[in-house]
């Protein structure tokens, strides 16, 4: 009988080592399964990212601004020269309107980059629907956007410039913690031919000699080129 006792013991002993062995292993089995699914998601991420990046440049090299979807600096620039020729020869006014987005930089440390982007959408938004089709808005770099207005002296450009400055301080953009109203202003500047200038540098820089004067001087105003 004792031995009997002992012969089930040393069978249940063997089955507990058994199951302990098989634990093991399906705990080996996770770990190893668990490592996998991380490096799947790393690969996963990455090729995201390479699709983001391979959109990007696509986008770019459509002529197309990621964010805004406004054309690129490239684009306007060849826009802005074939215009002002065109302008040349048929003997019509052109004007530059250039728009930086006041402490856009503030806004980003502030409130988030999420936000900043928002802003510059939005603002994208109203420039495209404040000028007519045959004009050109576009997206200049960092805070900037900018437009070439056809038929239009510098004091049409003012007033162009001028609905748009105050549209965009009527923008409402809340901060996604607190829900409090964001201020959202821009200074504006216009520059256009013959009066100011005959060539494309000469117009950008005549519009941004004034757009400075004006960030100087407070901000939320736009300015024509004085030269």
């Amino acid at each position: 009988m004792k031995a009997r006792i002992q012969e089930m013991l040393q069978t249940f002993q063997n089955h507990g080592d058994a199951q302990n062995s098989r634990n093991r292993v399906s705990s080996g089995q996770n770990l190893q399964l668990e490592k996998m699914l991380r490096e799947k998601d790393r690969e996963i991420d990455r090729l995201r990212h390479q699709l983001a990046n391979a959109e990007a440049r696509l986008q770019e090299m459509m002529g197309q601004d990621v964010l805004t979807s406004l054309p690129n600096r490239h684009v306007f620039k060849e826009h802005l020269t074939h215009s002002l020729k065109r302008a040349l020869r048929l003997g019509y006014s052109l004007s530059l309107m250039l728009i930086d987005i006041d402490h856009l930089r503030e806004i980003n440390l502030k409130h988030g980059h999420e936000i900043g982007d928002q802003v510059l959408i939005e603002v994208s938004r109203i420039l495209k629907s404040s000028v007519r089709e045959i004009d050109m808005p576009a997206r200049w770099g960092g805070e900037e956007l900018v437009t070439v207005l056809h038929e239009t002296d510098a004091d049409g450009a003012s007033v162009v410039a001028e609905r748009v400055r105050r549209r965009i301080a009527m923008l409402e953009v809340k901060d996604p913690k607190t829900q409090k109203p964001i201020k959202i202003t821009a200074t504006l500047a216009v520059a256009s031919y013959p009066q100011h200038s005959n060539d494309p540098q000469g117009l950008l820089e005549a519009a941004t000699e004034a757009l400075m004067a004006g960030k100087e001087d407070g901000c939320n105003k736009v300015l024509i080129a004085n030269r």
